[in-house]
C-alpha cells in the first residue's frame, strides 16, 4: 500500500539522521568488517576504470568515496546526500570538493541543480527503499550519453534468513559494527532477479556483474552492478540483457 511505502520511507530517511555520528565514527574508524573485506575497493576499482571527468555520488554519506575518486584520478566530484549532518560532516573533511544536501524525492522531481553531466553516478549501499527504479530513471538526467551507473548493494543471498529468499523489508541493527546505540533502520531487500526487473525498469541495461568476496571462492560481501542506458549501450550489453543472465 503507498500509505505503508510512505511511512517505511520516512522512518528509512529518520534513521539516517538518528544514525548520522555512528555512521561518520564507523567509515572513518574502520568499524565495518564487508568494509575492510574487500566492498569500499571494488566499488573504487569499477569507478576508476571509467577515468570519470565529472563524478556523482547519491547518498554521498561523510564523503569518503568522493575523496578516494578524486585522490584516485583527479577528477571533478559532488556527492549529496539527504541528511545534513553527513554533509556537514563530508564538508569538514573535504572543502575542497562539492557536496549537497539533496533529497532523492528532490532528484526525482528533477529539482537539483549539479551543474555539467556526470560520467560516472555511484550508488554505493544507498538504495534501500521500494522507489529504485523511479530514481534510477531520474538520475539519468544528470548523466552523459555513454555515462554509467554503478551500484553496490548487500548481496541477496546474504540477507535470506531462514531460506526466505524474496523481496520485503527487513530491519538492520547494525549490531555488526562494533560501535552503540543505533537506531534501527528499516530497508528493503530484493532478489537477484528483482534487482535485473528494477535495471530493465529505469530503461537500463547491465553491462558487467560482479559479486565481490574477501577471498577467490568465498561467499560474496555484495553485489555490484555497473550499467548504461539502454540504446546507448546496446551493442555491448544487448548478449546480457536477452539472456537476462542474473
Amino acid at each position: 500500500m503507498q500509505g505503508d511505502e510512505t511511512a517505511r520511507s520516512e522512518a528509512l530517511a529518520a534513521s539516517w539522521n538518528e544514525n548520522a555520528a555512528n555512521w561518520t565514527a564507523a567509515v572513518r574508524e574502520g568499524l565495518i568488517p564487508s568494509r575492510q573485506a574487500g566492498t569500499d575497493e571494488a566499488i573504487l576499482a569499477a569507478i576508476t576504470k571509467h577515468q570519470p571527468a565529472r563524478f556523482l555520488d547519491v547518498g554521498c554519506g561523510e564523503g569518503w568515496l568522493v575523496r578516494r575518486v578524486v585522490q584516485a584520478i583527479g577528477c571533478e566530484a559532488v556527492g549529496v546526500d539527504g541528511t545534513a549532518q553527513l554533509v556537514q560532516d563530508a564538508r569538514r573533511a573535504d572543502p575542497q570538493n562539492r557536496y549537497e544536501v539533496i533529497t532523492y524525492r528532490r532528484l526525482m522531481d528533477g529539482a537539483a541543480d549539479l551543474g555539467a553531466a556526470f560520467d560516472v553516478i555511484a550508488f554505493n549501499y544507498a538504495l534501500f527503499d521500494e522507489q529504485t527504479p523511479e530514481l534510477l530513471t531520474a538520475v539519468q538526467r544528470y548523466l552523459s550519453s555513454d555515462g554509467v551507473i554503478i551500484i553496490q548493494t548487500i548481496h541477496p543471498w546474504a540477507a535470506a534468513p531462514e531460506g526466505q529468499y524474496r523481496d520485503g523489508w527487513r530491519h538492520e541493527d547494525f549490531a555488526a559494527f562494533k560501535n552503540q546505540d543505533w537506531a534501527a533502520m528499516p530497508w528493503f531487500c530484493r532478489t537477484l532477479a528483482s534487482w535485473h526487473g528494477v535495471v530493465r525498469a529505469a530503461g537500463l541495461v547491465v553491462l558487467e556483474l560482479s559479486e565481490p568476496a574477501a577471498e577467490s571462492g568465498g561467499l560474496p560481501l555484495s553485489l555490484l552492478l555497473s550499467c548504461g542506458i539502454a540504446g546507448e549501450r546496446a551493442g555491448e550489453a544487448c548478449q546480457l540483457a536477452d539472456k537476462e543472465s542474473f
